[in-house]
């Protein structure tokens, strides 16, 4: 019987030890290095324990709930900053826009009087004032598209009747021409171009 109880007592041991060998120490081991790892890599292990539900409780403390509200701030008030950023950038981009819509709007006024002003082909009986002034419009039209930005005049050209749009060109001066022309979509370009050509 005592040989019995000393086999069952040396299987014991000889389980708690294969147990130590075998399981404990394997896991203090990689634990060891799980901690080690992630302290090299700057992640604090016992705040991530902190999020999962159950384990979390064991790991919340007073100061990693301060340092979490202190970051959360930080990032408000960066995001506010981005925002009003973002805000500021759209005032501006509104204005220009404004503005450009105002300068659409006086040319196409400028090309509505021009329109109107024109003479037709067989009515002679213009007489020389009606004609100098139709010049001098003519010619503030076309200085007024000399002064323009060449993607603005490229933009009203390619929506305007096309002979209208090829005798603005033809007055225009060739570096400016050549601007406009860069700007507009290729298709009109080339159809514009040949055009001209032919005048």
């Amino acid at each position: 019987m005592r040989e019995e109880n000393k086999t069952m007592e040396e299987n014991k041991s000889g389980i708690l030890k294969k147990l130590f060998y075998f399981v404990i120490i394997p896991f203090l081991l990689i634990l060891t290095i799980v901690l080690i790892i992630s302290t090299v890599s700057g992640l604090n292990i016992f705040q991530e324990a902190a999020k999962i539900p159950v384990i979390g409780s064991l790991f919340s403390s007073k100061d990693m709930a301060t340092t979490s509200i202190e970051e959360y701030d930080q990032q408000i008030n960066k995001l506010l900053a981005q925002l009003k950023n973002q805000e500021k950038k759209v005032e501006d981009l509104q204005s220009e826009l404004e503005k450009k819509d105002q300068e659409i709007a006086t040319l196409q006024e400028e090309k509505e009087n021009f329109e109107n002003t024109q003479v037709e082909p067989g009515n002679e009986n213009v007489n020389a004032n009606d004609q100098n002034e139709t010049d001098t419009q003519w010619n503030e039209v076309i200085k007024t598209y000399e002064k323009m930005k060449p993607q603005s005049a490229a933009n009203i050209l390619a929506q305007m009747d096309e002979t209208t749009a090829l005798n603005i060109m033809t007055d225009l001066k060739e570096d400016t021409l050549a601007r406009i022309l860069e700007k507009m979509p290729v298709e009109k370009a080339a159809n514009f171009t040949a055009k001209l050509a032919n005048q």
